[in-house]
């Protein structure tokens, strides 16, 4: 009984904190209603709606990574004294 009154509780708080989470602050803030104006601009021109060209590209910036690691110089270890 005492566990199922914890989750109540619990319950209720996360209910109540949800409209403090939602309180559309970026609304009274415009510092932030630009950022996130701006924010969302570039996510919609980094949008690639074909996912095999964004497939390919980091199938091949990772070749690139993986590439560029393996041609470096090996570091040596510290040796513990």
């Amino acid at each position: 009984m005492n566990v199922v009154k914890i989750i109540l509780v619990l319950g209720l708080i996360v209910i109540a904190n949800t409209g403090i989470v939602m309180a559309n602050i970026a609304h009274f803030d415009e510092v932030w209603a630009k950022r996130a104006q701006r924010a969302k601009q570039n996510a919609e021109k980094a949008y690639d709606p074909n996912p095999h060209h964004v497939a390919n590209h980091l199938n091949h910036k990772t070749h690139q990574a993986h590439k560029a690691h393996k041609e470096s110089k090996p570091r040596k270890m510290p040796r513990n004294v």
